[in-house]
């Protein structure tokens, strides 16, 4: 029995309170309607990421149910809310059926800033038909990276974003790595939002883009950027604490010496 029935008050219907608005695709996705969602706050809903399939998004190849596609809530308008692409994803079970005995498995990560000023933590992934030696391995992820820094700075957001989720880019690399080694897959795994023009000029309307999780950073040459500021601000209060401390035992000091003058010229 719900509190508000015994004491013989009416229970609120929250359900009743929230709003429903229509949630549209990113611009390189012609803004197709996504989702139909509640909402308490409109100010709150602003900055949301909602996790959907590329089959969702596209509807046109059953196979597009292995990549997943965050989009972030930008602005909400008369019942309908645009979104910005936030990043994507292989879906777990498809990463899984890529992992065989006796293959190697070789990653990628790096940030990457398109055209128009978007900056991207890209990560590339490779299988091989077997294993192959740590000197190919390095060498794939060279080309990897020679690729990414030659394609992606040419791209606009949303060319960026079609090539990355519908495996053009994939397919470039795998054109290139498959000279060095037998590869059976290649392509763009992951893709995450790091910072936009619109943050940069100080538009606090979007929030940081630290709600996806990272994996797999031990091949990125920019391995522990995203600690920087938490270990600053932890360095800061270390050294503000420091000079406290460092104050207070000098001006006990002083108080005791003056203190000790006013007792000797009183004698």
């Amino acid at each position: 029995m719900a509190k508000g029935s015994r004491r013989g008050g009416r229970v609120r219907d929250k359900w009743r309170d929230k709003q429903w608005i229509i949630v549209n695709a990113p611009p390189a996705f012609e803004q197709v309607p996504l989702n139909y969602i509640p909402i308490s706050d409109m100010n709150n809903a602003k900055g949301r990421v909602i996790e959907n399939t590329l089959y969702d998004v596209l509807k046109q190849d059953p196979t597009q149910h292995q990549t997943k596609i965050f989009v972030q809530i930008d602005k909400i308008n008369s019942g309908i809310a645009s979104t910005i692409f936030k990043g994507h994803e292989y879906a777990k079970e498809f990463l899984r059926s890529l992992v065989r005995r006796g293959s190697s498995m070789i990653n990628y990560v790096d940030e990457y800033t398109t055209a128009d000023g978007y900056v991207f933590r890209v990560s590339a992934t490779a299988f091989s038909q077997r294993r192959i030696n740590s000197s190919k391995q390095h060498e794939i992820r060279r080309i990897m990276d020679n690729v990414l820094k030659e394609r992606i700075p040419q791209l606009s957001l949303n060319e960026f974003i079609k090539e990355v989720t519908m495996g053009n880019m994939g397919t470039s690399l795998m054109d290139i790595s498959k000279n060095i080694a037998m590869i059976r897959h290649v392509g763009i795994r992951k893709t995450k939002l790091i910072s936009s023009p619109v943050q940069k000029e100080g538009d606090l309307s979007i929030p940081p883009t630290e709600g996806i999780a990272d994996d797999d950073g031990e091949f990125s040459a920019t391995e522990g950027i995203a600690d920087d500021d938490g270990e600053f601000s932890a360095t800061e209060e270390v050294e503000e604490g420091i000079g406290e401390t460092a104050d207070t035992p000098a001006t006990t000091n002083t108080t005791t010496t003056t203190n000790n003058k006013a007792k000797t010229e009183n004698i």
